[in-house]
Parts: C-alpha cells; sequence; structure tokens
C-alpha cells in the first residue's frame, strides 16, 4: 500500500458521553441504547420462513415498547393503512386537524430499516412527530422489502404511489423525506423520475444518509463505537451483505446518485441531517457538499454525540429539533 492510501491504526481510547450534550439526553441514552441492543438481537435471530409471521411479531413488539407508547402521547394523529396505486400506505392526519396552508400539500415518508424492516414501525416513528408538529398529510410508504425482493422492488413501488398522487397534487405541492435506507430509496427515486421524465417534488429530505456510497470516515469509526457501546460487531459486514442492493450496482446513479454530477444537479432543494456517531454522516456530508458545489440549495443539520436515526427516541429534546426543522424546511419550499 502506497503511503499515501496507507490505513491508520488508531489505538484504542476512551470516549464518554459528549460533554456537549444536555443533561437530561445524556441521562435518557443509556436506557435507549438497552433498546437498540434489543432490536439488533432480534434483527439478528434466524428469520422464520413465515415472513409475514415475524413481520406481524414485529409489530406487535414495537407497539409495546417504550420508545413507541411515549411517541403516541405525545403526538395525537390519526393512522389509517390505505391503498395507492396497489401500494400499502399508511396515511398520517392530525387529529388537530389539517393546517389551512397545508390542504393542498402533501409529504411523502420513506421509512428506514436496512430495505428489510420499519414496514409499519419505524415508518410512525418518522412521520407522526411531522404531521403532528406541521399539521399536514404524512404517507408513508409501505414499499416491498427484502428478503423477497432486491434494488429496484422499492423505486417501483414508491414510484407507483408518487405517480397516483400528481392525480391529486401539484408536484410544488408534495416533499417527500426518509431516514437511512428511506433517505437512500429518496435520492434513487429521483433518479428514477428524471430517467421517466417525471416532473420532480418540491423538496426532499434526507435523514441519516446520503446519496453517496455506502463508505467513508464514519463507518468504521461508528463500528468501533457500537463494538464498546452495546457489543454490536457487525456493522461494516451488514452494510457489506445487504440483501436488497446485494447484487445492486454501486457505480450506477440508479443506486448511488452522487455517481452522477447531472443527476444530482437536478436534484430539488435538499434537507440533509445526521448526527455524529451516525455511521452514514460522511455520506450525508458528501451529499451536501456536491450539492452545494452544483448550485443545488441544501440545508444540513448535524447534532453532537447522537447515534444514527437518534430521533427514534421521543424522549430526546434532539429529537424534537429534528422533527421541526423537517416541518420548517417544507414549509419553505412546497408551494
Amino acid at each position: 500500500m502506497s503511503q499515501e492510501n496507507k490505513a491508520l491504526e488508531i489505538p484504542g481510547f476512551s470516549l464518554p458521553e459528549s460533554p456537549l450534550l444536555p443533561a437530561s439526553t445524556r441521562q435518557a441514552l443509556p436506557a435507549y441504547r438497552r433498546l437498540m441492543q434489543a432490536s439488533v438481537n432480534q434483527a439478528a435471530s434466524p428469520p422464520t420462513d413465515d415472513l409475514d409471521s415475524r413481520r406481524r411479531h414485529e409489530r406487535e413488539t414495537y407497539y409495546q415498547s417504550v420508545p413507541y407508547q411515549r411517541l403516541r402521547a405525545l403526538y395525537d394523529v390519526n393512522v389509517t393503512l390505505e391503498s395507492i396505486a396497489g401500494v400499502t400506505v399508511e396515511t398520517i392526519v392530525p387529529n388537530a386537524g389539517i393546517a389551512e396552508h397545508n390542504q393542498s400539500r402533501v409529504l411523502i415518508n420513506l421509512h428506514g430499516g436496512n430495505f428489510e424492516h420499519g414496514s409499519q414501525t419505524t415508518s410512525q416513528m418518522e412521520s407522526i412527530p411531522v404531521a403532528a408538529l406541521g399539521r399536514i398529510t404524512v404517507i408513508s410508504v409501505d414499499y416491498r422489502m427484502a428478503p423477497e425482493v432486491q434494488f429496484p422492488a422499492a423505486t417501483d413501488d414508491v414510484e407507483a404511489v408518487y405517480r397516483a398522487l400528481l392525480e391529486q397534487y401539484s408536484p410544488a405541492t408534495i416533499g417527500i423525506f426518509g431516514s437511512s435506507a428511506g433517505a437512500q430509496l429518496a435520492g434513487q427515486l429521483m433518479v428514477r423520475l428524471q430517467e421517466t421524465g417525471q416532473p420532480l417534488p418540491a423538496a426532499i429530505g434526507l435523514i441519516a444518509a446520503g446519496a453517496t456510497k455506502e463508505t467513508g470516515d464514519s463507518i468504521p469509526l461508528v463500528a468501533a463505537i457500537l463494538q464498546a457501546a452495546i457489543g454490536y460487531s457487525g456493522l461494516q459486514e451488514s452494510l457489506k451483505n445487504a440483501h436488497y442492493l446485494k447484487d445492486a450496482d454501486w457505480d450506477s446513479p440508479q443506486v448511488a446518485p452522487a455517481q452522477s454530477d447531472a443527476a444530482m444537479a437536478a436534484f430539488p432543494p435538499t434537507l440533509l441531517a445526521s448526527s455524529t456517531r451516525d455511521f452514514l454522516m460522511s455520506s450525508v456530508v458528501a451529499t451536501h457538499s456536491q450539492l452545494v458545489r452544483l448550485g443545488v440549495p441544501a440545508d444540513l443539520h448535524l447534532w453532537e454525540g447522537l447515534d444514527h436515526v437518534f430521533h427514534y427516541n421521543p424522549e430526546l429534546a434532539e429529537a424534537t429539533e429534528l422533527h421541526q426543522v423537517t416541518v420548517r424546511f417544507f414549509e419553505r419550499h412546497l408551494g
């Protein structure tokens, strides 16, 4: 290996919770990380052949969890299952009513979960606060996932829902946001819409993932943190062997839009958000830099000392801050 490309051997060191975090956040993190550990263990358990039963069990367990119960206590919304263009969606409407200026607007959510989880679970952790705080309708797409399907099945589903919504809404009044895998999917959809000649939405939000390949400094750094914090050593391997994208061409902008300046230059105004212990922070930061270089309006928000998709923890003040940032961003950019 040349001197220029030589990997750095970093000795072990002690990493306390960031002293820049407020005391309330530092106190809330240990309990939430125990839940993270339980989720990792569940995801690593041998999958049953009956995927419908497995996902039904995941939902039932999720709905009984402390974070979900807290979420529903904080935000008064109605969640209904519907079908749009043959695709199951969750429609989230605030019980306080849709704000007058949002009557002709809609937000589309693309949930996280490594393209394997998140159906009717983390989708609500992402969508419910935004719907309630913004007093706007949020439609979360329950796209097909691995192991049943691989790329580009999720893009196909989201495109079908988006096209159907174009019959009801102007593209200038539609926003799309997603977290982690959902953020990746939002970027992939922008390329698909360009290729098929469809109008792009007014704005998009990429939270806890960007539009690049899954690489960068933050992955090995946070892999070490996860090993120390919750004993999880499989981050890099899980990214490498993720079922949905395992056979995808990462050099194609259809998979990693940042591979094409032309595709990225056509992006609508983009919100990017991450945190310093997010293993995909590098992708978020690099995506922001590329959009800025290309002249695309792009907002970058980073939170100190917090984990990947930290906004799934409704006890954190920073989670509320991120939801409020998301609401304000779309308020500015939707027609």
